[in-house]
């Protein structure tokens, strides 16, 4: 089903929050022309122009709206963080939540045939559903048909080595006619994937040369990996919820809820240290009272793991902890992908990787001993080949964290244009 009866070279889409044009590989690869796009990111401007020969506004509350060109698809990426569980999920109260409404006064005034949007799983569930509402009904009241809650996808639905979870919006101009019916989502039963992430890997020298990983990262690893094979050689599960060592046998002792604050007598540090450590527990009892029983129940065969590793310079902080999400037996750190994370070290099984972030906690290949390069960063987000990267690696990195998945929006806008199965 061709727009209004034209040919797809005349159909035209402005590509908002744009970042490095995940939507842009995705239209324009079904023959559409990118009139405008947008982004307050300068580098990612500079690297969009590099791809795309289009030179992007800068930020869309300044730009005149009647000065956007005509156009049929509004895409929007529009900023995730004030509905994202990292984030402190402001949601509106953030002004770049109400970025959202931007979109709306441009869509009022050029009433173009479709939209998509795209953002955080979060976005659905966020403020108890009522951030959804108040989209759902900004987007009917503007004459436009969309579905009673988001599509949820996963970059795995689309064959793509990363689990990476997006809240799709698809709307349809009202006189148009009607959405398609609303696809059925197939549950991802993540040990029958059929993917693997060497798909997406160069093992080549430059790359493991490059990107490999330091000697800190090396010795805590190694420390893991002994914690690992315990388990392993005692026929001992590995735990599914968070690993916090520090509480074992302690209350949180040398993590940040114990450090000093300069500004108090040390009487009033160590009232405030003993309030921190209840309050600490009290949120997180069910996990910790899970860590000292498992602990407990095996202190005779980790109690000297545990007094060595804590000798181990390299062994602080986050580096404590670790969620270990394998289903695979008989494996450890070194045979897994995973992510040195804020809440501690993430593994996940070798045939994915976590969601990319816009952070720095880029997976490592723990069977390759290093991280995964941008180009790599950019191949799970199936950006084409030939992309032209920055010439900074860590702008890269940030830029592939915020990218749009190209498959999943190719798909979605087979689904909302021409009426083809999603999967």
């Amino acid at each position: 089903m061709d727009i209004m009866g034209n040919q797809t070279n005349n159909i035209n889409f402005i590509d908002l929050f744009c970042g490095i044009g995940g939507f842009h590989q995705a239209l324009s690869q079904e023959g559409y022309k990118c009139v405008f796009a947008s982004d307050i990111d300068k580098k990612c401007r500079e690297t969009y122009k590099d791809n795309y020969g289009i030179t992007p506004a800068g930020d869309i509350t300044k730009v005149s709206i009647e000065e956007i060109p005509k156009f049929n698809i509004l895409c929007a990426g529009f900023p995730c963080q004030p509905f994202s569980k990292a984030g402190n999920q402001d949601g509106f109260d953030d002004k770049r939540g109400n970025l959202f409404f931007t979109i709306c006064d441009i869509v009022n005034y050029h009433k173009p045939e479709y939209i998509i949007l795209e953002n955080v799983r979060n976005l659905e569930s966020h403020d108890h559903g009522n951030t959804w509402k108040t989209i759902k009904e900004n987007i009917h009241t503007l004459g436009y048909h969309t579905y009673d809650k988001p599509l949820i996808l996963n970059a795995l639905h689309f064959n793509v080595p990363q689990s990476r979870e997006r809240a799709v919006i698809l709307c349809l101009r009202k006189d148009i006619g009607e959405l398609p019916e609303f696809p059925e989502i197939p549950k991802i039963v993540k040990s029958e994937l059929s993917v693997s992430i060497d798909d997406i890997l160069y093992d080549n020298e430059e790359y493991n040369n490059t990107y490999k990983i330091t000697e800190r990262d090396k010795n805590v690893i190694k420390i893991w990996d002994n914690f690992i094979d315990i388990l392993n050689d005692n026929n001992i599960v590995v735990p599914k919820f968070p690993i916090w060592t520090d509480w074992w046998d302690s209350d949180g002792d040398n993590t940040n809820i114990c450090k000093f604050d300069k500004t108090l007598t040390d009487e009033e540090n160590i009232i405030k240290i003993k309030q921190n450590k209840e309050d600490f527990y009290n949120k997180y009892k069910k996990w910790i009272d899970k860590n000292r029983e498992f602990y407990n129940s095996n202190k005779d065969k980790l109690e000297e793991w545990l007094n060595m590793s804590r000798e181990n310079k390299h062994w602080y902080g986050a580096l404590r902890k670790l969620e270990w999400q394998v289903q695979k037996k008989n494996v450890n750190l070194s045979d897994n992908i995973f992510t040195f994370r804020p809440s501690g070290i993430r593994v996940k099984d070798p045939n994915y990787t976590p969601t990319l972030v816009a952070m720095s906690h880029i997976p490592i290949v723990g069977y390759l001993q290093r991280r995964l390069s941008p180009r790599e960063c950019l191949n799970l987000q199936s950006f084409d080949s030939d992309f032209k990267l920055s010439k900074n690696d860590k702008d890269t990195y940030k830029q592939a964290g915020n990218a749009v998945n190209k498959k999943m929006i190719n798909a979605c806008i087979n689904l909302l244009i021409n009426h083809k199965p999603l999967f």
